[in-house]
């Protein structure tokens, strides 16, 4: 089976798919696109956004969403467990308050 180009749903074929991606999906290159502006896109110049995980689109350098001046900072495993914070990172929102 094919996999499906993520925006289309129609399958990919080799000569004519980008990806995969760093999330898993597939697109065909004439879909490879910014979603808000249309811009074809290669694998060096798309981004992702980074503020919704649940956002899959591609974006290029001037339509991906960028946070505003109060949003969280997103969120990083691997600044939570970092070699160099030893698991002791000052924001960590993943694991519970042990008990005290």
């Amino acid at each position: 089976m094919k996999e499906p180009c993520f925006r289309c749903k129609r399958p990919t074929y080799f000569n004519d798919k980008m990806g995969p991606l760093k999330d898993g999906s597939m697109f065909h290159k004439g879909c490879f696109k910014c979603w808000i502006c249309g811009t074809r896109l290669s694998l060096k110049t798309y981004h992702n956004n980074r503020n919704d995980n649940t956002d899959l689109e591609v974006y290029c350098a001037g339509h991906v969403p960028t946070p505003g001046p109060h949003d969280p900072i997103p969120h990083r495993s691997n600044l939570l467990f970092s070699p160099k914070t030893k698991g002791e990172y000052p924001h960590n929102l993943m694991r519970p308050a042990g008990p005290t």
